[in-house]
């Protein structure tokens, strides 16, 4: 039987052999998951809108826009969406230029396959928290 509400997870990168990793990755793993892939910035956008993901792994060099860029447009169209930004050598600028604009976390490739499995797990419970509503401040 199949679940009729799998978490859909937007998989983007130039690079097919990363796209294959990660999502024999998520098919792997214990949860269900709906796996949509996008190789460049433009088609990721174009995905959120039609396929909204309930998490995206980014990546932060694309052929046709940053993948800092694809990110701001995330937060703009659902700022609850978690993004895992994945890189093999991005610069520890654009890490933290990424975290200022909302990623949840980073994933340096070569990839390490609990590490992913955790991050998704960790991201996806922070966005049913979320969802619940915002945790009333203490002033």
């Amino acid at each position: 039987m199949s679940n009729p509400n799998p978490v859909r997870i937007l998989i983007v990168d130039d690079d097919p052999t990363v796209v294959e990793m990660l999502s024999a990755v998520l098919r792997d793993s214990k949860q269900a998951y709906a796996i949509e892939t996008a190789s460049k910035g433009s088609d990721a956008i174009a995905t959120l809108f039609w396929q909204r993901p309930n998490l995206v792994l980014l990546d932060i060099k694309l052929p046709d826009m940053s993948g800092i860029e694809v990110l701001k447009r995330i937060r703009k169209a659902d700022p609850n969406i978690p993004v895992l930004m994945v890189s093999g050598n991005a610069t520890e600028t654009a890490f933290a230029e990424a975290l200022k604009h909302g990623a949840f976390a980073y994933i340096p490739k070569p990839f390490n396959v609990l590490y992913i499995d955790h991050l998704v797990a960790a991201a996806l419970a922070t966005r049913r928290s979320n969802r619940r509503g915002p945790v009333p401040s203490s002033s």
